[in-house]
């Protein structure tokens, strides 16, 4: 079933073509105006995007700390209220069933948050120690705030933006109850609220924006980050080990592996997650040419050597950019490599284009000006 977000009634009437994307069922824009321009506010301005279609799960209960132990592939449970960290959860046989950020918010509660949903294995896990795995996603609205003026953003609407990474805080604001975290790899904020308060949330940050300039960012703006960024999405460019004996995708292969800490002991599936040795290595390609390639294999003297994932075009870069997925032995940073082009209407032969392999980051984060 298409669901629609919180945000539904605000984000269509910015939406004047009419153009629609879908992430987890929910219904997104895929663009407001022209992506490039919506991307490149995120670098020099702030743009306002709805996160509410990202899965999120409370999990809470008497052992909801040897749950989150066994779990996840860093150890949530060593977490203050308020704290959070970047996680994998893995297949008995170690692939990488999905990646997310896991936050304490009491001393037997946590929650997940997700870019692909993973129901039935996270229930399933929780049931084992008698904890309730509480799907909160239609129940709460999301709204990330990107850019260089974020932090000033939020100030100007009131909230404190003295909030490190990784951590989050409740406020009542205004007769509102929101949370104010920092999750998100582009830096920033995240916004979050009852879904019933969704609208006044929006139409609150659209005025408080009007003085930075802020722009709404679709979904083709936001993936454009995410690849700037050098970020695998689930769903997006991988898909999870779903089947519990996977041992694909690896964690190594992905550049993930620094999600999975080797002192924390007797996480699932971690035996075969050690024991794993990458062949391939994922990397950035940039494009000798402005048109995307995504999911084409990559050649080396005409022998295939890879594949790419997402690409897009990067209006900073002024070129197509591509995560792909390499052989070690052509994936060092300035390898000049081959690939075809999409067809396209009025092209009618096959084009072929060089890219070269750059190392991940392909840019930084938007530097943050304090409030």
């Amino acid at each position: 079933m298409i669901r629609a977000t919180p945000f539904h009634a605000r984000t269509a009437e910015a939406n004047r073509d009419n153009l629609w994307t879908m992430r987890n069922r929910f219904t997104l824009p895929a663009q407001f105006g022209e992506p490039a321009a919506e991307a490149t506010a995120a670098r020099f301005g702030v743009v306002m995007a709805d996160i509410s279609w990202r899965w999120r799960v409370m999990l809470e209960g008497a052992r909801t700390r040897e749950l989150v132990q066994r779990l996840f592939t860093r150890d949530a449970a060593a977490l203050n209220p308020g704290q959070a960290l970047k996680a994998l959860w893995l297949s008995d046989g170690g692939g990488v069933r999905g990646a997310g950020v896991v936050a304490r918010h009491g001393r037997q509660s946590f929650q997940l948050v997700a870019a692909a949903e993973d129901a039935a294995w996270i229930s399933s896990a929780a049931a084992l120690f008698g904890v309730t795995a509480r799907d909160v996603t239609e129940e709460e609205a999301g709204l990330a705030l990107i850019g260089p003026y974020a932090g000033k953003l939020v100030a100007a609407l009131g909230l404190d933006a003295a909030l490190e990474p990784l951590a989050l805080r409740k406020f009542l604001w205004r007769n509102l109850e929101v949370t104010l975290s920092r999750f998100g790899e582009q830096g920033g904020y995240e916004l979050w609220c009852k879904s019933e308060d969704a609208t006044l949330l929006w139409d609150r940050v659209a005025r408080a924006g009007e003085a930075f300039a802020n722009l709404p960012a679709g979904q083709i703006a936001m993936d454009t980050l995410d690849l700037e960024a050098g970020v695998p999405r689930p769903g997006r460019d991988y898909d999870g080990a779903i089947a519990a004996d996977v041992a694909e995708p690896l964690a190594g292969e992905l550049r993930l592996a620094a999600l999975i800490d080797a002192e924390h002991l007797g996480f699932n599936g971690r035996s075969a997650a050690m024991a794993a040795r990458p062949n391939r290595r994922l990397v950035g390609l940039a494009l000798d040419s402005s048109v995307p390639a995504p999911f084409t294999p990559v050649l080396a003297n005409g022998a295939v050597v890879g594949r790419t994932l997402s690409s897009l075009y990067s209006p900073l870069l002024r070129r197509a950019i591509a995560l792909a997925q390499l052989d070690e032995a052509h994936a060092a940073a300035g390898t000049r490599l081959t690939l075809t082009l999409p067809a396209a209407r009025d092209v009618l032969l096959p084009t072929v284009t060089a890219a070269s392999v750059v190392d991940l980051p392909f840019l930084a984060p938007p530097d943050s000006i304090p409030p």
